[in-house]
């Protein structure tokens, strides 16, 4: 497939028009603003005059001066459009063999008084928004959000609870795919949380939730797409803000930034730079039940972690208008991090019902490094009027992350006296990951009502992890080759799409099918261990809307989608909690498929209750079992047979009075997880994890004056399954306050962030093998005051956006 993908790369690239009809005549204009001065990229429509219908549409030139060619002989007249400008129309025009040409009168167009107060009054939208199959956070507009982090907000998101790792669950399951401004981030499991825990919200515009993404996504994702996009300026000129955020928990936060934005006719320059330095802390109960003989035994853990997380991360970029129908863009983004961990822990042993007999002291220390940086190329082409247009990307992307960690731990009797000499392990990683991409997507509408979506997709990843463990011995650290290994990971993604969107009198249909080729292997040199994989699969979406009338509209949609294991997850090699329990990659994993159906009703464009069905097969998760003579627990990751998911879900804005808006979501969800033989020890067991929950979150917003405005939000989700685990409820309550000063240019933000202190993760798994209960609390409790102040020109001018999606699969560890 690759051979075509490559042909088919080269093809669509040189896509060109359809031949078009033979037609003589040709009307020119040129667009000013009330000063005289060109107005270039305004949106100027040919129509008909008997039934307004559209002929052609241009873009005005960098002098204003726009071109229509080749159009029929009739009567017609020149529409012209642009933000910030009331829109203006011409005189009618005739052409015919007489006239075949005509040269229109120049269009004035004046600024729109209203446009500019939509503009400004851009703060009002409310903090959850849902459109079609995308729910919106409108993060830079909430003040309670002031001082968090991204995944502190999506907590707050409906349908999303956060399990005891930190990984993110949409509608109590995972397989989830984090997207940055279009691009995949790379990263998964504990890095993935941790960019999420220290992404601060004031560089976040909007966090989207897609559920059912359409074909052009790529198909990984298995319960949809979650995309963080990054605050970009949409003003012309030199412009930019500086902010700064100070918070205090547990620990003093501190995050600082800036953002610079220079826009022309012909570039848009922009960058920006924000950096970190947080503690924070964690507190950690974790209860261990192990069958054996005589009685069972019992493992208490307590666990009092600090975290200290430094960093910066930084972009900038250009976008080149080649032409007013051309854009060719670069951009450059990276990170340079480091997360210290200090996990001290005691460990009490006993018979259940007895005495304590033991007790194992453990500290655990990390020191962890991460670095990234990526290229990106884009091109973005209109093709015609019509709306016909084709899109590059192509990125190249390295990360290199190094750790440290130590692990010492002795055992003590009931009397604290020491009997066990110190067992010290240290392991050092080394972690190179290097991820290449191109795409191509065209945009070909045929008719008024008919528009084709075509694209091709190349992925490729390499992965070289070096894990190295020395053991104490004799008060000297030596290598341990045994608990030692090297795994590199080679995966290579292609894809290929079409989607066909037709529009009849009041239904929009919308079909689809990708289909991607996977070729990956993997090799552990140490361990002697290669795997293979090769597959292709064809990933089907089809959805329907129907406008029954003005006030009333109905809509379904169905696809298949998949999720990958992550490279961590097919790694074999072992890393340690502490002497009694410890992890494994699991590189006979396979993918899971998932099956989604989703209907919705919207009244009024607002109000929206949608009901879904969900069926995984293979599902990826946890799998915990233990040794009953050596009392080890070991984790890992399994397929599960299969899960069955229903949820139903209701959205309802309510404008209280003019000076309180209230954004409010509830839903209900019941989930079933299946596993029928122990993946360990290959015993029958009919595991199901049967659940139903319930959740609802609400968003207040008082606008005190034109200065002023005030928040309260805060949600609640009942207890809720993921694989083994059970959860109890999780809920929280924040409160924030704005004051807009110097002419709007400066923001100062006040926010208390779970003023309770309620969040927590409380929850556990019981099996006849094993019983877990645990119970995490996060530094999550908080004031946080922020200051922002934006220079340089505010005024509403045209600006050529260019949007560029990188919807890579690949996940790296």
């Amino acid at each position: 497939m690759k051979h075509l993908l490559l042909a088919g790369l080269m093809l669509l690239a040189g896509i060109t028009l359809h031949a078009q009809n033979q037609n003589n005549g040709t009307v020119q204009t040129q667009v000013l603003d009330a000063q005289g001065k060109a107005l270039p990229f305004v949106t100027l429509m040919l129509k008909k005059e008997k039934d307004s219908s559209l002929v052609k549409g241009e873009l005005s030139s960098e002098d204003g001066h726009v071109k229509f060619e080749k159009i029929p002989f009739g009567t017609f007249y020149v529409e012209a459009s642009l933000v910030g400008y009331q829109t203006a129309k011409t005189k009618t025009i005739t052409i015919d063999a007489t006239h075949p040409s005509a040269k229109v009168s120049n269009i004035v167009l004046s600024i729109s008084t209203k446009t500019l107060q939509a503009v400004n009054v851009v703060g009002q939208k409310p903090f959850i928004e849902r459109v079609g199959g995308t729910t919106t956070l409108n993060v830079e507009n909430s003040v309670s959000s002031t001082g968090t982090t991204a995944l502190e907000i999506l907590r707050k998101a409906p349908g999303v609870t956060i399990d005891k790792d930190d990984n993110v669950l949409l509608k109590g399951q995972g397989g989830v795919t984090v997207m940055l401004d279009g691009r995949l981030t790379h990263l998964s499991g504990e890095q993935l949380a941790n960019l999420l825990k220290n992404m601060s919200s004031e560089t976040i515009a909007s966090i989207e939730i897609i559920t059912n993404p359409s074909a052009k996504y790529d198909a990984a994702g298995s319960t949809g797409i979650i995309n963080i996009k990054t605050k970009k300026s949409k003003l012309t000129g030199m412009n930019g803000n500086v902010h700064g955020t100070m918070g205090k928990g547990m620990y003093m936060r501190y995050n600082a930034g800036a953002d610079l934005n220079y826009m022309t006719n012909k570039y848009n320059l922009y960058g920006n730079y924000n950096l970190a330095d947080n503690h924070t802390g964690t507190t950690r109960a974790l209860d261990r039940e192990v069958g054996g003989e005589p009685t069972d035994l019992l493992f208490s853990q307590r666990v009092k972690e600090k975290h200290h997380y430094n960093g910066n991360n930084y972009k900038a970029g250009i976008d080149y208008y080649l032409t007013p129908k051309q854009t060719l863009g670069f951009m450059f983004t990276g990170y340079n991090s480091a997360w210290q961990n200090n996990r001290p822990s005691t460990t009490t042993i006993q018979n259940v019902g007895m005495p304590i007999d033991s007790v194992l002291h453990s500290r655990t220390t990390n020191d962890e490094h991460y670095k990234n940086q990526t290229y990106n190329l884009n091109y973005k082409a209109t093709l015609d009027t019509t709306g016909k247009e084709i899109t590059f990307d192509g990125d190249y992307a390295t990360f290199h992350n190094t750790g440290l960690e130590h692990l010492n731990d002795s055992m003590y009797n009931n009397a604290q006296q020491q009997y066990t000499a110190i067992n010290g392990i240290r392991d050092n990683t080394n972690t190179n990951i290097t991820i290449g991409t191109a795409k191509v997507d065209a945009s070909l509408p045929f008719t008024k009502t008919t528009k084709v979506d075509v694209g091709l997709k190349a992925s490729l990843v390499k992965t070289d992890n070096d894990l190295r463990y020395d053991s104490l011995f004799n008060n000297k650290y030596q290598f341990a080759p045994s608990r030692s290994n090297r795994f590199i990971y080679k995966e290579n993604v292609y894809a290929a799409y079409a989607m066909v969107k037709h529009s009849f009198k009041k239904t929009d249909v919308v079909v689809g099918l990708r289909a991607e080729q996977t070729e990956a292997t993997g090799i552990s040199p140490t361990m002697s261990n290669t795997f293979k994989r090769s597959y292709l699969d064809l990933f089907p979406n089809v959805s329907v809307d129907q406008k029954i009338d003005s006030l009333n509209k109905v809509g379904i949609s169905y696809s298949r989608r998949i999720n990958r294991p992550q490279y961590d997850q097919l790694n074999p090699f072992l890393f340690f909690l502490d002497k009694f329990l410890y992890g494994s990659g699991n590189p006979n994993l396979m993918p899971e498929y998932m099956t989604k159906l989703e209907g919705a009703y919207t009244f009024k464009d607002k109000y929206i209750l949608t009901l879904g069905y969900r069926h995984s097969k293979g599902m990826i998760n946890e799998y915990m079992s233990n040794d009953t003579v050596t009392k080890v627990a070991y984790d890992t990751q399994i397929n599960y047979d299969n899960s069955d998911g229903w949820d139903l879900a209701v959205t309802v804005p309510v404008d209280v009075t003019k000076w309180w808006n209230s954004s409010n979501n509830a839903s209900v969800n019941r989930t079933i997880y299946r596993l029928r033989t122990d993946p360990v020890n290959q015993q029958l067991i009919n595991f199901q994890n049967i659940n139903f929950n319930y959740g609802f979150n609400t968003t207040n917003t008082f606008t005190v004056n034109n200065a002023v405005k005030l928040e309260l939000s805060g949600y609640y989700y009942s207890r809720f399954a993921e694989g083994l685990w059970r959860g109890k409820a999780q809920y929280a309550v924040n409160v924030g306050a704005q004051y807009t000063f110097l002419n709007k240019k400066a923001t100062l933000k006040l926010n208390v962030n779970d003023i309770f202190n309620t969040q927590q993760f409380i929850g556990g798994t019981h099996t006849p093998q094993l019983n877990i209960d645990i119970h995490n609390r996060w530094d999550s409790r908080r004031a946080s005051l922020s200051f922002t102040y934006r220079f340089g020109k505010t005024d509403v001018k045209p600006q050529r956006e260019h949007h560029s999606e990188e919807e890579s699969r690949v996940k790296g560890n």
